[in-house]
């Protein structure tokens, strides 16, 4: 495998830490990216502890061998059930996923919190919500395992076209809580459906990352690019057969180097082409 080595990896089980990967990518103003996607065992939610930690393994002895400068884990499931364990066997930081519930408890209310099943019942999700209900005493937490509805949305992207009742629970929450990456995809059609916001925890990782950069680096990050008119920006993309995708952000100078990995890199590089650049030819 000829790829260059000392970039930032993203690891998810299958689609949904691509929204992460393009959250990240704003705060960089360019380098080499790895996005290792096990699509093939998606979803994660309900698998067993066990068997997540060993398919996390796979893709992270990958990353050490690129001698990765850091690693993202974007997904909710594989953090809370992994990240504490793999920093322990792994020389490169590791910055996890994690449900955004202490901004959108600030509001008070009734939060309802939508994760995958081995999310819900991690020892690290449930210490998060004893932490906000210690901050936010008045603050209603309902947590929900929605067990198909990642399966779902790996299944049909990009149409994602199925009725949300089926899958999410029935109430009037004051703010929803996106504990699955995946789920972001469908942030503005939950938000419509429950007529309140959602909270994805996407920028919070993007600056942890940052962080971690910087201080491994020893020099500021590029601040976020200037956002400018759709009719002024766009890429220039090429794919090789090994599914590397070179993007050019010519407004800016912005070069991204964008390596796909693991059993979903056909699909990955198919829906990041389509949801999350404009390719001018």
């Amino acid at each position: 495998m000829n790829l260059p080595k000392g970039g930032i990896a993203f690891f998810d089980s299958g689609v949904g830490g691509l929204t992460v990967l393009s959250s990240c990518q704003k705060y960089f103003s360019g380098g080499v990216f790895y996005y290792y996607g096990d699509n093939a065992r998606a979803p994660y939610g309900n698998r067993p502890d066990s068997e997540i930690l060993a398919y996390l393994r796979e893709a992270f002895d990958l990353f050490a061998h690129l001698k990765v400068k850091a690693a993202v884990i974007a997904c909710n499931t594989a953090t809370a059930v992994a990240a504490e364990k793999l920093r322990t066997e792994y020389p490169f930081p590791i910055v996890g996923a994690e449900p955004s519930v202490f901004p959108a408890a600030k509001g008070g209310g009734e939060v309802f919190i939508l994760s995958t099943k081995a999310t819900y019942q991690s020892e690290r999700y449930k210490s998060l919500c004893a932490r906000v209900r210690a901050r936010y005493p008045e603050v209603r937490l309902r947590s929900y395992a929605c067990e198909k509805l990642a399966g779902e949305i790996e299944k049909t992207l990009p149409d994602l076209d199925f009725p949300l009742s089926e899958f999410l629970p029935v109430g009037n929450p004051s703010a929803v809580v996106l504990g699955c990456t995946h789920y972001i995809f469908l942030k503005k059609k939950i938000e419509e459906f429950y007529g309140c916001p959602c909270y994805d925890g996407n920028d919070g990782i993007a600056k942890r990352l940052v962080s971690v950069v910087e201080n491994r680096d020893g020099r500021p990050t590029q601040p976020p690019a200037p956002t400018y008119p759709p009719k002024k920006r766009f890429f220039r993309a090429t794919r090789t057969k090994k599914f590397r995708l070179k993007c050019i952000f010519v407004d800016n100078a912005r070069f991204f180097r964008l390596f796909f990995l693991g059993s979903g890199k056909k699909k990955n590089v198919k829906i990041y082409e389509q949801m999350f650049i404009s390719i001018k030819k």
